[in-house]
């Protein structure tokens, strides 16, 4: 039995948009439209329309964790932390964490430079 390929519907669109100023994560799209994450990766890359809303979407759930922490900044009640977490996960490309590490290394190595010319010598008399 094969299954049909899903094609992105026009009501999807408002759907998404709406899940997304909700602070809804793409799974959770997906999961609302009744979709894999292989079908929806595969309908954000083959249709424009289905990647306009799902980028919008992304945009809005974006903007939805950002305002809820910037509104708790004083809030002691509010676990940040938590907040912190989903916008990393969410949204990593924006909130990813960068350490530079410079790290100096020594080696030591002991080559016999007399064995390796005389081979080195041999082999371009045979060559002749």
């Amino acid at each position: 039995m094969a299954i049909a390929k899903p094609k992105w519907r026009p009501e999807w669109t408002n759907t998404v948009v709406e899940l997304g100023k909700q602070g809804s994560s793409l799974k959770s799209m997906y999961a609302a439209l009744g979709i894999s994450d292989h079908t929806g990766r595969k309908l954000r890359k083959d249709d424009a329309v289905a990647e306009e809303a799902f980028s919008l979407a992304r945009t809005y759930s974006q903007s939805y964790w950002e305002n809820l922490m910037l509104t708790n900044v004083e809030n002691k009640s509010f676990n940040s932390r938590v907040a912190e977490i989903a916008l990393r996960g969410l949204f990593p490309e924006d909130y990813k964490e960068t350490r530079d590490t410079k790290v100096d290394v020594k080696v030591e190595a002991k080559i016999d430079f007399n064995k390796e010319v005389s081979d080195l010598i041999t082999a371009l008399k045979e060559a002749k």
